[in-house]
């Protein structure tokens, strides 16, 4: 976002407001696009599904309203990368978005549902020109040219998720762009037709001491365009889940999102831990609201929230138009130079990149250099990262981010750690110590079925934290989980017999721990039952009426409970399995059925008789 958005939305009223200039923060409506009451219009919902529950299952509650494939529209891809976070992007009539959302939040394969948010951009010794000519001294500000005695970048991937980007032959990103996806049209082509992305780009990646241009961090690294916004700006929470999915897979180190609002989701914020867990460092801007107000995905847990300072007084205080609080963890320059994608340079005064705005009246409201906002603090310091990780190439996200704060200059009392020092960062170290864990639950040998979460006991790291517990079943990976208190689950179904079982436990540093093999037996087959002593079917019974029941299970039978109208009355675990059941008191009808439990937990029903009480 740019300090312009921030101005307009104060100074002006909403009639004033012009086209290209974007908003400030994502709105709380739930219903984005067409209005509800548009008879063609959708509405699109977030639904996450239950610890268990299969990504392709059918949700009954859609079949009940006529939607049966209501969740299988939009892009393949974005449905695959949704899965993997257990959740679905479902569009349904504006109309009928209430009575979905209630009948899904019944639904018990369901975990949540939300209207999906919307989120917009967050703007505002080399030989190249705008450097040597003193058009760039944000660098300076970030220590950057200090850093770059050290090392000036590697081929270090940054995932770029914003508007696209641009790239001419002639440009400071030739050449750096490696092939992407747009989401936003689901398409093979992430060309930026707004131009925020390109502007951020070039910061993170511009071919430096090449005589032309601007100098970005990184000279070597290598961009990734996941466009996730749209041409005005905007992109749903679903499609920047989508791209950070994506991007990750795709093998990015670092995941810059320049972009945000006041309004959350699980969607978003599970993407972000899921990068996490692979070990990806997420940078975001921090909002330029100008108050302390909380802006996602910035004050994510594990994502490195950027404010800005004002890079015309030295980088040494905040920028008016930043937003501020504990929730940022560090500051650095929001008023830079940039490439647009037009392939033009921009720098501080330069009136190729001014904007003047005025109010109905003709009045001048804003008059300003259009680069700025913590939408560009951020890409710096995502550079600065990648910087860290060209140095220590084996440093997780936890790592980089790390290295960043914890070198931090301790002159910024409205963030966290302070501004950024990409020299200090470079010689930061990590965590090297190996998680510890004395077991696994269940016991060895122990009975599973169906889905069996299996725990480690004694699980504990000595600094950076967990950051995730993965299963290995007969020598190959089976799942994982990455939040606490970890318990992957074993998916038994169809399996009878051993299953050789391990864990990989992985803290944020990446050090591993791998358990002792533990030996369970997958047990799926329900035991055999039949009643062998009761009145017939269909008999007028009285006082006390007694049932026998001959069960049989090779892993042995828990116990047996005899049901009446569908409640538990009795239960036996001997193997007489002699079970009655006063007839007084109940109802006219009774419908008496035997259930039996083996020691693994299956189940099975024997056929129901029907009595008479006299």
């Amino acid at each position: 976002m740019k300090s312009i958005h921030r101005r307009i939305v104060v100074g002006v009223s909403a009639a004033a407001l012009v086209a290209g200039a974007s908003i400030a923060s994502i709105a709380n409506a739930s219903v984005t696009g067409p209005t509800a009451g548009d008879a063609d219009s959708t509405v699109r919902l977030l639904v996450g599904l239950r610890t268990g529950v299969q990504a392709d299952v059918r949700l009954p509650s859609l079949d009940r309203l006529g939607l049966a494939g209501a969740d299988g529209k939009g892009d393949p891809l974005g449905r695959r990368l949704l899965s993997q976070i257990r959740a679905k992007s479902v569009e349904v009539p504006a109309g009928r978005a209430t009575a979905v959302t209630t009948a899904l939040k019944l639904d018990p394969n369901v975990a949540y549902v939300q209207a999906d948010p919307v989120a917009k951009k967050l703007d505002v010794t080399p030989n190249d020109p705008l450097f040597t000519a003193g058009r760039q001294p944000e660098l300076a500000q970030l220590k950057v040219p200090s850093a770059w005695d050290t090392t000036t970048g590697a081929e270090v991937t940054v995932a770029v998720l914003d508007t696209g980007v641009t790239a001419y032959s002639t440009s400071d990103l030739h050449g750096k762009l490696l092939p992407g996806y747009d989401f936003v049209n689901d398409d093979n082509s992430p060309t930026d037709d707004e131009g925020h992305g390109t502007m951020v780009s070039s910061l993170i990646a511009a071919t430096p001491d090449n005589g032309v241009g601007m100098a970005g961090v990184c000279a070597k690294c290598r961009i990734l365009p996941v466009k996730v916004l749209d041409g005005q700006g905007s992109g749903s929470h679903s499609e920047i889940a989508q791209g950070i999915l994506y991007a990750t897979q795709q093998g990015a180190k670092i995941i810059n999102l320049s972009l945000g609002g006041y309004a959350g989701s699980a969607v978003l914020q599970n993407a972000v831990a899921w990068a996490n867990a692979r070990g990806v460092l997420v940078v975001a801007a921090a909002g330029n609201n100008g108050n302390n107000r909380v802006v996602y995905p910035a004050a994510y847990p594990d994502v490195l929230a950027v404010g800005a300072t004002d890079t015309r007084t030295g980088g040494t205080t905040r920028a008016d138009f930043s937003s501020y609080g504990p929730w940022v963890d560090v500051a650095a320059p929001g008023i830079t130079a940039a490439m647009n994608r037009y392939g033009q340079y921009c720098f501080d005064g330069d009136r190729t990149c001014w904007v003047t705005v005025r109010d109905r009246y003709g009045r001048i409201v804003y008059d300003d250099y259009e680069v700025q906002g913590t939408s560009f603090s951020s890409p710096l310091v995502a550079g600065v990262a990648a910087l860290v990780a060209s140095k220590n190439p084996g440093y997780t996200g936890w790592s980089l981010q790390r290295a960043v704060v914890a070198s931090a200059r301790k002159d910024a009392s409205w963030t966290q750690h302070g501004s950024v020092n990409a020299a200090t960062a470079l010689t930061a170290g990590t965590d090297t110590t190996a998680p510890t864990v004395t077991g696994i639950s269940p016991a060895e040998w122990a009975r599973v079925r169906g889905n069996a979460a299996i725990t480690p006991t004694g699980l504990t790291d000595n600094w950076s934290g967990i950051r995730s517990v993965e299963i290995i079943a007969d020598g190959k990976w089976h799942s994982w989980d990455i939040a606490a208190p970890f318990a992957p689950v074993l998916n038994t179904a169809g399996r009878n017999g051993t299953i050789n079982v391990q864990l990989r436990i992985t803290d944020k540093a990446g050090n591993q721990r791998l358990t002792g093999v533990r030996k369970l037996w997958a047990d799926n087959i329900a035991p055999t039952a039949s009643i062998i002593s009761a009145p017939a079917n269909g008999a007028k019974v009285s006082g006390v009426v007694t049932t026998t029941v001959k069960a049989a299970d090779a892993s042995g039978i828990s116990q047996v409970q005899l049901l009446v109208n569908g409640g538990v009355v009795a239960t036996d675990t001997t193997a007489a399995y002699q079970l009655a059941f006063n007839t007084a008191n109940r109802a006219k009808t009774l419908k008496v059925q035997a259930r039996v439990y083996d020691r693994a937990g299956n189940v099975t029903y024997t056929p129901i008789r029907t009595y008479t009480r006299s």
